[in-house]
């Protein structure tokens, strides 16, 4: 076997080194300052919230402005319509889900779980008689949300929107 040779490095290459170090460990954000397009973790839950929004079929765009007539007369542009799964995206991004609804002894908990029970809440806020989501749903029942989880997780937001 040959005897490897050592190998001194000049002043340009340790500089070059250093600065590769420097580089390596600015890369690393805490949480808090990480944009959406650098966090995995908040990419996958909104992957998750496309795919219950299309379960759902909630509407997607943004409110439309609209010329509305108040009562003293005056014209104003009111939002009409649409916007959940926008609300939707500002909650998921906003609201740490460690704080929504916590697992513990025998209590399973799952991102797809807690994504499902913020657009029912969502839907809700906008239809309150709306009867027709049910926990014996086939998608509901297969990701897991029960009343009791989904009241926990209202209750967990109403919090956060009061505040």
């Amino acid at each position: 076997m040959q005897k490897r040779k050592h190998i001194f490095f000049d002043d340009n290459v340790k500089v070059e080194v250093m600065a590769n170090k420097i580089r390596k460990y600015e890369k690393y954000k805490p949480h808090s300052m990480k944009t959406s397009d650098e966090d995995f973790r908040l990419q996958e839950k909104l992957a998750m919230l496309s795919i219950v929004a299309s379960n759902f079929m909630m509407t997607g765009h943004s409110p439309t402005l609209v010329m509305t007539k108040r009562e003293e007369g005056d014209e104003v542009l009111l939002p009409v319509g649409g916007g959940q799964k926008d609300r939707a995206r500002e909650i998921i991004s906003k609201v740490d889900f460690r704080k929504l609804y916590r697992g513990g002894k025998g209590r399973k908990t799952d991102p797809l779980m807690i994504v499902t029970a913020i657009c029912m809440y969502v839907m809700r806020q906008d239809n309150p008689k709306r009867g027709d989501i049910r926990y014996s749903n086939d998608f509901i029942s297969k990701v897991g949300v029960t009343k009791d989880i989904y009241q926990h997780v209202s209750q967990k937001l109403d919090i956060y929107q009061n505040s």
